[in-house]
C-alpha cells in the first residue's frame, strides 16, 4: 500500500479493509483530517487509488502490541464497481493471505 499526502509518499500496509475504509499499519501515522490518497495494490494484480482521509491515528504501539501504531482512513470517494470488489474478499481469502505473510501492500 502506497499513501500519497501533499508531502510525498509513505509504504505502509492494511491490515484491516472494508469498502467504507481501512486500518492502515505504520510507524508515524498521519493526523486526523488529513487528506490523502491511498493506492491498494492487491496480491491478484490488480490496485485501487482511492481519495481518503485519516479519521483518527495512533502513534505509540508497534506490530507487536495488541494495538500497532496506526491510523484510521475513510474513503471519500469509490466506486461501485471497487465497493463491490472489497466486499467480495470473504474473511477467508484475506486470512489465508495474513497466515502466508501476504499483507495487502
Amino acid at each position: 500500500m502506497v499513501i500519497l499526502t501533499s508531502r510525498g509518499a509513505l509504504i505502509a500496509e492494511t491490515r484491516n479493509i472494508s469498502p467504507q475504509g481501512a486500518f492502515i499499519f505504520c510507524e508515524r501515522p498521519l493526523p486526523p483530517e488529513e487528506k490523502i490518497r491511498v493506492l491498494i495494490m492487491f496480491p491478484n494484480s490488480r490496485y485501487l487509488e482511492i481519495p481518503s482521509e485519516v479519521t483518527w491515528s495512533y502513534p505509540y504501539g508497534s506490530d507487536k502490541d495488541a494495538i500497532p501504531s496506526g491510523m484510521g482512513v475513510r474513503f471519500l470517494e469509490i466506486s461501485e464497481a471497487d465497493r463491490e470488489f472489497i466486499s467480495s474478499l470473504s474473511s477467508g481469502y484475506l486470512q489465508a493471505e495474513f497466515e502466508r505473510g501476504s499483507h495487502l501492500d
